[in-house]
């Protein structure tokens, strides 16, 4: 059996099948003070203002918040679920895997801080892909998370690189 004939049996998501705009429906996530103690906990962040509502009014807040640096738990990245929604395996999860690895990520701080309480229902979607003029074809995925009260409290671009251009990294035959 050919690779073309093994991507087309699992469906594989490739370069001419995404398009712009691809997207999975929302899912709702809702910040509890356990979730940002566990976060905080695991990133080693013990700054009394996630936590302690008296620290966080002495800092001007209206109390406890989650830190900006937690916008990845609480909106998910997802891109596998928007491959998996339109009926495709991720390169990654192919029978013949191949690694799609990170390139950078730009969030865009809303100004508006996450509490204990909040609901953040979050989307992802194939914001653009590109190719490099060394040939390397990119992808970047657009999350929006809103609260409870339809307010935008994060959005992010995470980059990765979908392929190498030939010659720029090694293959597996």
């Amino acid at each position: 059996m050919t690779e073309t004939q093994e991507q087309e049996e699992e469906r594989l998501y490739t370069w001419e099948i995404m398009e712009e705009g691809h997207t999975v429906p929302p899912i709702s996530m809702e910040v509890t003070r356990e979730f940002i103690a566990d976060y905080c906990k695991s990133v080693q962040d013990d700054n009394p203002i996630y936590y302690d509502d008296d620290a966080a009014k002495a800092a001007g807040l209206d109390g406890a918040i989650a830190p900006p640096t937690m916008a990845h738990a609480y909106a998910p990245m997802r891109r596998w679920d928007i491959m998996e929604h339109l009926g495709y395996v991720g390169p990654e999860r192919s029978k013949n895997p191949r690694s799609t690895p990170f390139a950078g990520c730009e969030m865009m701080f809303q100004g508006m801080p996450v509490r204990p309480g909040d609901t953040i229902t979050s989307q992802p979607t194939v914001d653009r892909k590109w190719i490099s003029n060394s040939g390397n074809k990119f992808v970047a995925f657009r999350v929006v998370g809103h609260n409870q009260r339809g307010e935008k409290v994060v959005e992010y671009l995470y980059s990765i690189i979908w392929e190498y251009s030939r010659g720029q990294k090694s293959r597996a035959s």
